[in-house]
């Protein structure tokens, strides 16, 4: 375990996943600060509220990053544990015990998060002390000091080291399956636990999903009421959504089935969607960060959408309403839509970090797998063909998922809370949709291409050689 699970260097892509939450955390930390210090050097009284606003929202981001990365970091722990399987039963089978292996994969989390959250604050605070010189020097911010190190700061690396540490111990859990037989077994993959889903976790998915649809309904039921039904809706959301990550064992291999068909006359397409069906588990752990994302970022850009939509049909019908005012309402909400894009979409980078890691992994952990293909008779290039056509089901298995989600969240956010103006329908950013596409298909090929090549240099007799 020292030289293979216990060691930080391969959780590199965990620590990034660390890093860029407190770097996100720290940014959101400093800015309200900046902007109070600014408004105060114009002579504008009563910034506090400013500053509160600014900073709850962005906890509320800090903390939706901290669940998307926390996610995938227990995903990319128990993706390494499930490659270690024959080393973990080996040190099983000579006395370790499984509580004393989980210990030393918890510590080297807490490790891990703690370098991912110093060099997120470091980085952090020098991108928002650079930020502050250049918009200092072409005179959008007023020409005085600004406090780049305030306490507060230490939050967010707190809360990514503790995000972290949970994510290891959760991922962790299933070191304590493995047993010391498991050494003997010359291969592992897909376990038990990939294969099937807990009758346990089916429960709570769907008692979660449940409540969340109920939530939802109490929303929409008081929406033409009262804005506060965007509460409940929210909170309904919320468990919902959780309820889908934790039932993705679920959810995930209908829609993948579904798009495992598309092509599946071609035998290397109708391969690649066998194989990543043969183990739900394994997908579900490499797309679900993908689908947090995608969700993320369309339910903002629908809700923003509806609003929009709403606010031009009410101005429109008023007297004294010019084209030049419909424009520049319209404007403001691009420019609103571009930020909040920006501080949601950090989660979709931490997510897609998650996802090149997890398939990334995936192609390296199956080395034997490509062996036994290429001595059945598939060449080089076919194999190649399957993993990127697989990788490339998974992320349209997750966008397709988070499209659908995110428009109905949206829908339901927009809803709640115009709700006394009259009914809306959902408005589809296609930008958003556009880059969200584009961009999950570079992910799918970018995620495979270098493992792939890695492991296509072994030879089938060696890939097919007990490690």
């Amino acid at each position: 375990m020292t030289g293979s699970m216990n060691g930080v260097r391969q959780f590199a892509p965990t620590i990034l996943v660390a890093a860029l939450g407190t770097t996100f955390g720290s940014a959101l930390v400093i800015a309200p600060g900046i902007v109070t210090e600014a408004m105060s050097a114009t002579g504008l009284d009563d910034i506090s509220s400013v500053k509160a606003v600014l900073s709850v929202i962005g906890w509320l981001a800090l903390g939706i990053a901290l669940y998307v990365g926390a996610i995938v970091t227990a995903n990319t722990c128990a993706t390494l544990i499930a490659g270690q399987t024959r080393v973990i039963a080996l040190q099983r089978l000579v006395g370790a015990t499984g509580a004393s292996l989980r210990a030393r994969i918890t510590r080297t989390g807490l490790v891990v998060g703690l370098l991912g959250g110093l060099i997120g604050a470091v980085v952090g605070t020098g991108l928002a002390a650079v930020f502050v010189a250049v918009l200092r020097g072409n005179g959008f911010l007023p020409d005085r000091s600004y406090t780049l190190l305030p306490w507060e700061l230490v939050l967010p690396v707190v809360a990514v080291v503790l995000a972290t540490w949970g994510a290891f111990a959760a991922g962790s859990r299933r070191v304590l399956t493995v047993t010391p037989l498991q050494a003997l077994s010359s291969s592992v993959e897909p376990s038990h636990e990939d294969v099937r889903t807990g009758t346990a976790r089916k429960v709570w998915a769907i008692l979660l999903m449940a409540a969340g649809a109920l939530l939802a309904l109490v929303g929409l039921a008081l929406s033409a009421a009262t804005p506060l039904a965007v509460l409940p809706a929210a909170l309904g959301g919320f468990v919902s959504f959780a309820g889908v990550a934790v039932g993705a064992t679920i959810v995930m291999p209908p829609v993948l089935q579904a798009i495992g068909r598309i092509g599946s006359h071609d035998p290397v397409v109708l391969l690649a969607g066998r194989n990543a069906m043969r183990a739900p588990a394994r997908t579900a752990r490499a797309t679900i960060g993908l689908v947090i994302g995608v969700t993320l970022l369309v339910t903002f850009a629908v809700a923003l959408g509806i609003m929009q939509h709403v606010t031009e049909s009410a101005l429109s019908g008023q007297s004294g309403i010019t084209p030049a005012m419909l424009a520049e309402q319209r404007s403001f909400f691009v420019q609103l839509d571009a930020v909040v894009s920006v501080i949601v979409g950090f989660s979709a980078v931490i997510a897609a970090v998650g996802v090149v890691n997890a398939l990334a992994l995936g192609v390296l952990q199956r080395r034997r797998e490509f062996g036994l293909l290429r001595v059945l008779g598939l060449t080089g290039a076919q194999v190649r063909r399957m993993i990127v056509t697989e990788a490339v089901q998974m992320v349209v298995a997750a966008v397709v998922t988070g499209l659908v989600l995110g428009t109905a969240y949206g829908w339901l956010g927009g809803q709640t809370l115009l709700g006394t103006l009259g009914a809306t329908t959902p408005v589809l950013p296609l930008t958003t949709i556009a880059i969200v596409v584009v961009g999950a298909l570079v992910l799918a090929v970018v995620a495979t291409v270098a493992p792939v090549r890695r492991a296509m240099r072994v030879p089938p007799t060696e890939a097919l050689a007990v490690d």
